[in-house]
């Protein structure tokens, strides 16, 4: 169930029973109804062509959006620029409001990514959070954070945002009864691992999920040296048109460790 919120943070512990697995189909219960659990557990979402310009419109004279070089600087907010976050990575980074232009799905404020955050701490273990616009309270919705623990990514699956790229994700699922469940998903190896129900927390406006490193293993950059994008979705089926906002816009930040 969501986390009281009534509760100090330095209270609650947080849960580490895990248990790898090859995904299976399965079949879980709400409500009193059968549904199948997906195959997988979660997909990329599938890129969306965007549509044909409408006749009759001139040339756009601004260069294209789909690299954080050309994006609007309103859009970008902290977090954004890679050389500067290579030499002292905070692992936050922050935006303004913006729905992704290719999303289709209700616009709830819970959707509306505003602030991300990546910290690996000193025993190994990562703790990913993400901030909306609005308190977190409707369903279904999605959280994912997309991993990149490579650095020589091709170019990712969302449509005009190339520079989002990841071969693991971390997601959280809110099902209709509002209690979270979440996975890890290593997409170079095909596999998934459930988390405990402890390893999220839900507080007003921010969802954060906590991830040993064993659960991420590098496939080229050290743990400390991992990229991340946050981005929540309607909860409908895996294609661009699902995913609501993404934080940062248009590129990945480099997760914070401490020292």
């Amino acid at each position: 169930m969501l986390w009281d919120r009534s509760r100090d943070d330095a209270s609650t512990s947080w849960g580490t029973d895990r248990k790898p697995r090859k995904w299976m189909p399965a079949v879980e219960s709400l409500e009193g109804r059968a549904l199948m659990a997906g195959s997988p557990p979660y997909s990329p979402p599938a890129m969306v062509p965007p549509p044909d310009p409408p006749a009759m419109i001139p040339a756009a004279v601004s260069p294209p959006a789909s690299h954080p070089g050309n994006a609007p600087r309103h859009l970008l907010g902290s977090g954004e620029n890679h050389a500067s976050s290579q030499r002292r990575a905070s692992g936050i980074v922050t935006k303004v409001p913006h729905f992704y232009e290719f999303y289709t799905g209700p616009k709830w404020a819970e959707l509306n990514a505003v602030r991300a955050s990546a910290r690996l701490s000193r025993d190994g273990v990562f703790t990913f959070t993400g901030t909306n616009v609005g308190r977190i309270k409707l369903a279904p919705a999605v959280y994912v954070w997309g991993i990149d623990r490579s650095g020589s990514l091709k170019p990712g699956p969302f449509t005009n945002r190339p520079n989002i790229k990841f071969d693991a994700v971390v997601v959280v699922r809110l099902g209709t009864t509002l209690t979270p469940t979440a996975s890890v998903v290593d997409l170079a190896k095909g596999t998934s691992t459930d988390l405990s129900a402890g390893a999220v927390r839900i507080r007003g406006r921010m969802i954060t999920v906590r991830v040993d490193a064993s659960l991420l293993p590098s496939t080229g950059l050290t743990p400390s040296q991992y990229r991340f994008n946050f981005w929540p979705e309607d909860g409908g089926p895996p294609v661009s048109s699902s995913v609501a906002s993404f934080a940062p816009e248009f590129t990945t930040a480099r997760v914070g460790s401490s020292r």
